[in-house]
């Protein structure tokens, strides 16, 4: 008997530990789900909205955008700390002068953009604002002067990098709350990633739908021209080969049409068209780390040349197919004004 108590309690202790372990489970899932609650609803407005119509729509998201909202996390954890830009910083700083020719051309860049003025003229601004600068990144082959050891060495092949097209965006007052408005930005831009693949997902389905309807009508017509006289004034032959060429593109398209109409068959489908983007962030949204070693020319030198240069730490920003270089920058409003002023 001892035996057999010792056996049942064991059985009974293992199903009290599963049936706690589950609990367990479950009260982490419905905080997890609790706390993402907010961000789940932004990404359902950002990409397909009828499926809140769905059962337990926010419980079937929360993996994939907690999946997000971290990958996000860690590209913003990745960008360099933001750098200091100014008419003294392009005087002092290599790496400043290397993203601008002149100090006209630094202080144009901070005049130009609406929500860096609209930022400023607000009440109660710090005095300081931070931003997003964007720049495309060009490479030119040259030859120049360059020192070999001790020797300097003339017309050796150089590489000159130069940078054009300064965008600023999303002024913030901190560097703190411009990293926040990022993620946000950067879940919202997977969010729309999910709603374009809906559209081309039923822009598909819809262009097969209506070759159908076209294949249909011309088998159609010229069936009946095969009950009439039409029969009499051509090739049989002919007519039986284009019969049959639209028959079997016709029977093709129906295949493809049974196909596109699968992805987009019911909400759920569109739920789970959401958290595949939304879940698997690395193709849509790139953000690499990129260390560039340049002279005060602009030139590209080696990390290990003995020449004067400074490291910019940047990142390039890729997504859809367009590249573009990256930095996190503060400037002061006085820095504004004097480019305002130009």
């Amino acid at each position: 008997m001892t035996n057999g108590s010792g056996f049942l309690n064991n059985v009974l202790g293992g199903i009290a530990a599963f049936a706690q372990q589950h609990l367990t489970e479950r009260r982490l899932h419905q905080e997890r789900l609790a706390a993402l609650r907010d961000v789940i609803e932004q990404v359902v407005d950002a990409s397909e909205p009828r499926i809140r119509l769905v059962g337990d729509y926010a419980d079937k998201l929360v993996d994939a955008v907690g999946t997000a909202l971290q990958y996000c996390e860690k590209l913003t954890g990745q960008l360099p700390p933001a750098l200091t830009l100014g008419a003294r910083a392009w005087a002092a700083d290599m790496r400043v002068n290397a993203f601008f020719a002149t100090v006209a051309d630094l202080r144009a860049a901070l005049s130009q953009p609406r929500s860096v003025r609209e930022f400023f003229q607000q009440r109660g601004q710090p005095e300081e604002c931070f931003a997003l600068m964007l720049m495309v990144k060009r490479e030119t082959e040259t030859f120049g002067s360059a020192l070999v050891g001790d020797i300097l060495v003339r017309e050796v092949r150089q590489i000159r990098v130069s940078f054009s097209e300064h965008r600023l965006h999303f002024p913030a007052a901190s560097e703190t709350e411009l990293r926040q408005d990022l993620r946000q930005r950067m879940l919202r831009f997977l969010a729309g990633r999910a709603q374009e693949r809906i559209i081309e997902l039923r822009t598909r389905r819809d262009a097969l739908e209506e070759q159908r309807r076209q294949l249909r009508a011309q088998l159609q017509a010229l069936r009946g021209q095969g009950r009439g006289l039409h029969p009499l004034l051509s090739s049989a032959d002919a007519e039986e080969r284009r019969l049959a060429t639209l028959e079997q593109r016709l029977t093709q398209t129906e295949q493809e049409l049974a196909d596109a109409r699968k992805p987009l068959g019911t909400l759920d489908d569109y739920l789970t068209q959401v958290r595949q983007v939304v879940g698997q962030p690395e193709p849509s949204l790139h953000l690499h780390r990129l260390s560039l070693r340049l002279n005060r020319l602009g030139v590209k030198l080696d990390e290990d040349s003995s020449e004067p240069g400074e490291t910019l730490a940047l990142f390039e920003l890729d997504s859809l197919g367009e590249q573009r270089i990256g930095a996190l920058v503060r400037f002061s409003r006085e820095e504004w004004s004097a480019g305002d002023a130009v």
